[in-house]
């Protein structure tokens, strides 16, 4: 069992300013903006219509029809000193039809079976695309933190670099110092200031790819939250695997495409299968004259149809569902492997970056100490310049390493979060394992 414990920056809950963006706002004006997530939602909304049109496809059908009919002429006789119309110039016909399909071979439900999974593979699909956008937002975010926290360090050498050659340069005047002294400081002065720029503008970058991150304009202005909950993952690797493999929307949505192939594969045959129509007709003359005239007759048909020979059409098309079937397994099989490594990937990439941390603290410890000794000692003029400005450079260093470390922790946090399938890994995973005892 893999444990990771005791951070002192996390995912989600802020301590900053109300004005400034959460992550967890950050998310959700991803998941309104994102044109993906858009176009998955368009593609669910298609595949429901499918189901109502597997629907109807089976249900009954009315239809109305209205004929006239003029003849070249009037076509008459006399019968018994009575005039008899036989074909009249003008003839007016009013049809109602009711037709309706009877699933005998389970065709049509197969349709209807097959369409519903489409639609539950559109939603899983849909979620997929939010899991992945919300991993994108995540890292877009933390980058923004990470640059923001350089920039602070950069600004703070700079402070630090300044108070220093205004105390060497009152030196130098003083006549304590050498020349050299006083130029290598202000030549540290001058790498610091573009160390500041180099940070800057990489804070903007990062703010740029998270406004993208968001489908929102590229240029707009927003600070972030600072992040202060801790993500702890008290969970076995092989437990967040087997929960990835099982409820990753990915490997959800394969899972319904094969359901929908499987119904769709029924549907294949269906021109070797047996059908029934019911038909009922009402026929209105609106001017019935002739040797009969009748205004209105009914009739119902009652059709079956078995067919014997296709050519091969339907077993061609089964055989191209199998084919589809059996690719669609083979990628589930593939993303049950990718699943795997993605969550180990995470998890190293987490103990890594843990240990990282762990080292960058006690550097940065040491390093502070140092620089505060250097200082002690340049004041009391045993000390070098040089001594100085290695020590600062060495802190700065430090620093930077103990802010990279932290975000990579939290980085790797936010892969895992994607690998799995779950926001809140370590209580999901908990109930998951809760409701597997239950079943068994």
């Amino acid at each position: 069992m893999i444990t990771f414990k005791a951070l002192s920056i996390a995912l989600s809950l802020l301590h900053g300013g109300s004005d400034a963006l959460t992550v967890n706002q950050a998310v959700q004006i991803a998941i309104q903006n994102s044109y993906a997530v858009k176009n998955a939602q368009e593609t669910v909304e298609d595949n429901e219509q499918k189901v109502r049109e597997a629907r109807g496809s089976f249900g009954p059908k009315l239809s109305t029809s209205y004929q006239y009919l003029r003849n070249g002429h009037e076509s008459s006789g006399t019968i018994g000193g009575n005039t008899i119309v036989f074909t009249p110039l003008d003839m007016n016909t009013w049809t109602n039809s009711l037709t309706m399909p009877i699933d005998i071979a389970g065709v049509w439900k197969s349709n209807l079976k097959s369409a519903q999974a489409g639609v539950e593979a559109s939603r899983n699909t849909k979620t997929a695309s939010i899991n992945d956008l919300k991993q994108n937002v995540r890292k877009a975010y933390l980058a923004v933190l990470r640059a923001k926290g350089l920039v602070d360090v950069a600004k703070q050498a700079v402070v630090n670099i300044v108070a220093r050659v205004d105390q060497a340069q009152k030196q130098y005047d003083q006549g304590t110092i050498a020349k050299i002294d006083l130029t290598r400081l202000q030549a540290q002065k001058v790498s610091a200031d573009s160390d500041v720029i180099t940070a800057e503008n990489s804070l903007q970058v990062s703010k740029q790819a998270l406004n993208l991150a968001l489908s929102r304009p590229i240029e707009t202005e927003f600070d972030v939250s600072e992040l202060d909950s801790t993500p702890m993952i008290d969970v076995a690797q092989d437990k967040l695997i087997a929960y990835g493999i099982e409820n990753r929307p990915e490997a959800l949505s394969l899972g319904n495409t094969i359901k929908a192939l499987h119904a769709a594969r029924a549907y294949a045959g269906q021109s070797l299968s047996p059908s029934l129509n019911l038909s009922i007709t009402n026929q209105q003359n609106l001017d019935p004259v002739g040797l009969n005239p009748q205004r209105e007759s009914n009739t119902t048909v009652l059709q079956l149809s078995v067919p014997i020979y296709d050519s091969g059409v339907a077993r061609a098309r089964m055989k191209q569902t199998d084919s589809t079937i059996h690719q669609t397994e083979n990628n589930l099989d593939a993303l049950k492997l990718s699943i795997s490594q993605e969550v180990r990937t995470a998890l190293t990439n987490m103990t890594n970056a843990l240990a990282r941390k762990k080292a960058a603290e006690e550097q940065n410890d040491l390093a502070k100490e140092v620089v505060r000794i250097a200082r002690i000692r340049r004041d009391a003029g045993e000390g070098t310049v040089l001594e100085i400005i290695d020590a600062e450079t060495t802190w700065v260093s430090a620093q930077n390493n103990l802010i990279n470390s932290t975000y990579d922790y939290l980085s790797a946090f936010a892969d895992l979060q994607r690998a799995v399938g779950t926001d809140d890994v370590e209580t999901t995973i908990k109930q998951y394992q809760e409701e597997q005892r239950g079943k068994k």
